[in-house]
């Protein structure tokens, strides 16, 4: 009977365990970049007015950079606003065709900082 009780004992501590795991590692899973406009690694026929990134979840955007080919910054005017939103829209200036880089760094309501980046290319200006 006490083997019976100490097997018991060690399954309840490792079911407590996992439990405990999975409850962590979701209440610290990092939000994604679900979608954005222009799409991600797109041609696009010609040069966006703004650059919208969808999140999963509600995040504030941190900060935003847009990089040409040589990763040299283009300039935005993107000023932070502390709102939590899933959807950002940027002003674009007036750019050239080629290859671009959106670089992001958002914070999500647990307090971590999340980074990424994604490619999109202008085919022509019009």
């Amino acid at each position: 009977m006490k083997i019976f009780k100490n097997k018991m004992s060690a399954l309840r501590n490792t079911l407590v365990g996992a439990t405990l795991i999975v409850t962590a590692s979701s209440a610290f899973a990092h939000v994604k970049l679900e979608s954005a406009i222009p799409a991600i690694n797109a041609s696009v026929a010609s040069q966006p007015k703004k650059i919208t990134l969808n999140f999963g979840e509600e995040v504030m955007l941190m900060n935003v950079k847009l990089l040409d080919a040589q990763r040299k910054d283009i300039p935005l005017n993107y000023q932070i606003t502390h709102d939590m939103k899933k959807s950002f829209d940027v002003a674009v200036p007036k750019l050239k065709k080629g290859k671009y880089t959106v670089v992001w760094t958002t914070m999500g309501t647990d307090g971590h900082n999340m980074n990424g980046e994604y490619n999109f290319t202008i085919k022509s200006v019009k």
